[in-house]
């Protein structure tokens, strides 16, 4: 009996925060014997103001990598999705992959889940069907809608997907991978990261504002706010905010976070940025890494504006709006927390093992490409 051809998984990493959680997957996908890995590099990993971190990608050894740049500093999303459709769908034209896994809620995942249904090739999508608030969600349930396949955090996730119409039998409960790199037992020791980084201080807050795409004109205002409560004292690490529209107003807030007391990092490899926000004594910002990984790590948190408004809230999360006074009460409310009890919404440990089942299995492959909507 003649062996079975190597299905081709390509895989699209747009952001530090996609890569860290996928890596595993695709190191993965790479060495199974039923499956092949392509890799397409795009996003903020083509940035050198965010420290070219395509290199991490090479380092990790992951081979087949296909190098996309799709913007330049300030570039509108709607040109980075446009510049993303187009390179991306010359690339699948010529490879034909038998699948495109993309994740999250990036302008550059629904780029490969338009390019994907478009060109019939099956769409498989991971951490659908949740919510948290601005253009993300809009981006995230577009994405919904294009892809075939939906590897899902949780039952609440599942139900919502049920909501937009999907079938059942296109949607696998699996858990959220960055849970794995979380609950790791081989996660860099504190010493080390502060080595790496040149961390002078063992005391320290943890601070990542990105802009809310759909409040540009309260970005620099509100990144203001965050600033001057940072300013009243303690030692910062800051990390720079994503690359959306309105990333300049913060970075220019961010600028005057200046001496001692502060560390300004463009990037860091994503099991480095665990065992920092472990030790640290707060999270601050509006990054979903306040609301989603600090609780499983049980560091407190404070969560500024509506960037995360519709996020599941840990206990150990203060929320609390964009004023100065407000935001330096809430860091001394989190900070007087101390180490809370590891809370997650978002699954059990095991998803990256469960996903690379799924893809080397035959279920996920056996649901049509021509999709339905199911009334409920």
């Amino acid at each position: 009996m003649a062996e079975q051809p190597r299905r081709e998984v390509l895989f699209l990493t747009g952001t530090r925060a996609d890569f860290g959680k996928l890596r595993d997957v695709m190191l993965a996908v790479q060495k199974s014997s039923k499956l092949t890995a392509r890799i397409v590099v795009t996003g903020m990993h083509m940035l050198r103001s965010y420290g070219y971190t395509v290199h991490e990608i090479e380092r990790a050894g992951l081979e087949r990598l296909h190098l996309i740049p799709n913007q330049i500093q300030d570039e509108p999303m709607a040109l980075v999705l446009a510049n993303t459709v187009q390179a991306l769908a010359r690339l699948v034209h010529e490879e034909r992959p038998a699948a495109i896994v993309v994740h999250g809620d990036r302008v550059e995942a629904l780029a490969g889940a338009i390019v994907g249904s478009l060109a019939n090739i099956r769409v498989v999508h991971i951490e659908g069907g949740e919510v948290s608030g601005t253009i993300d969600d809009v981006i995230r349930h577009s994405l919904s809608k294009h892809a075939h396949i939906h590897l899902v955090a949780n039952d609440e996730a599942r139900r919502r997907l049920l909501q937009l119409g999907e079938e059942e039998s296109r949607i696998f409960v699996v858990g959220s991978p960055e849970v794995d790199v979380l609950t790791s037992t081989q996660l860099p020791g504190f010493e080390e990261v502060r080595r790496r980084y040149e961390i002078p201080f063992a005391d320290y807050g943890v601070l990542a504002l990105h802009p809310v795409t759909t409040e540009l004109e309260h970005n620099r205002r509100n990144a203001a706010a965050v600033v001057d409560a940072v300013l009243k004292g303690g030692n910062w690490v800051v990390i720079e905010p994503n690359n959306d529209e309105g990333c300049r107003e913060i970075r220019l807030e961010l600028d005057r976070l200046t001496g001692p007391n502060f560390v300004r990092l463009p990037s860091m490899r994503f099991e480095y940025f665990v065992t920092l926000m472990k030790n640290a004594s707060v999270v601050l910002g509006n990054s979903s890494a306040g609301v989603r990984e600090a609780p499983v790590l049980g560091t407190p948190s404070v969560t500024v504006g509506t960037r995360q408004r519709n996020r599941v809230v840990a206990p150990s999360v203060v929320t609390v709006d964009p004023d100065a006074a407000r935001i330096a009460a809430a860091i001394r409310e989190a900070q007087a927390m101390g180490r809370c009890d590891p809370h997650s919404a978002f699954g059990e440990p095991g998803a990256h093992r469960r996903i690379v089942e799924l893809l080397e299995g035959e279920e996920i492959w056996q649901p049509s490409l021509y999709k339905v909507f199911v009334d409920r």
